[in-house]
């Protein structure tokens, strides 16, 4: 990612957090942070039952920014090995049917009625993980923006690199 793209996903993530209107916490209901402990416990069940979500919970999950990066033609050359796999919620490595422990979720940044940025403690193998979740308003519903892991990787990078957006 050089300067420039950089930039504009900087400029592109404060458009749609100055965008983003306060909703459901307002009402009464879920905080950014109970949103994500509620979506990764059930992910960490799903995740040991290898029962994936529906392909239309899993992409309503994400902002459109990150959707149509997700669904954008791949532009991966065929000459790479194909690394590891990643699980967009838990990370790199993550199959089915591993088994997902989801420690403390705290609120690291932001408001609780979001934009925020959530910290979600995972044990996977044996090993501790530390999680920032990205959590925006959007559609009157709490949506993940971006996701970075331990490794000082995120999802928007990896769906830029592998699209080259």
């Amino acid at each position: 990612m050089n300067r420039r793209h950089f930039l504009f996903a900087l400029s592109g993530a404060a458009a749609l957090l100055g965008s983003a209107r306060p909703g459901r916490a307002e009402c009464g209901t879920q905080t950014a942070r109970e949103f994500v402990e509620a979506l990764y416990q059930k992910q960490a069940r799903l995740q040991a039952e290898k029962t994936p979500m529906s392909e239309e919970d899993f992409n309503a999950t994400f902002s459109s920014g990150l959707r149509r990066l997700m669904t954008a033609r791949r532009q991966t050359p065929t000459t790479l090995p194909d690394g590891p796999i990643l699980n967009a919620l838990f990370g790199y490595g993550v199959l089915p049917g591993t088994e997902v422990t989801i420690g403390k979720v705290t609120l690291a940044s932001g408001e609780d009625t979001g934009p925020a940025t959530i910290a979600v403690r995972i044990k996977h193998r044996g090993e501790q993980h530390r999680l920032l979740v990205h959590v925006i308003n959007q559609d009157d519903d709490y949506r993940i923006a971006n996701i970075i892991y331990d490794s000082g990787k995120s999802l928007l990078a990896h769906y830029q690199a592998i699209t080259r957006a």
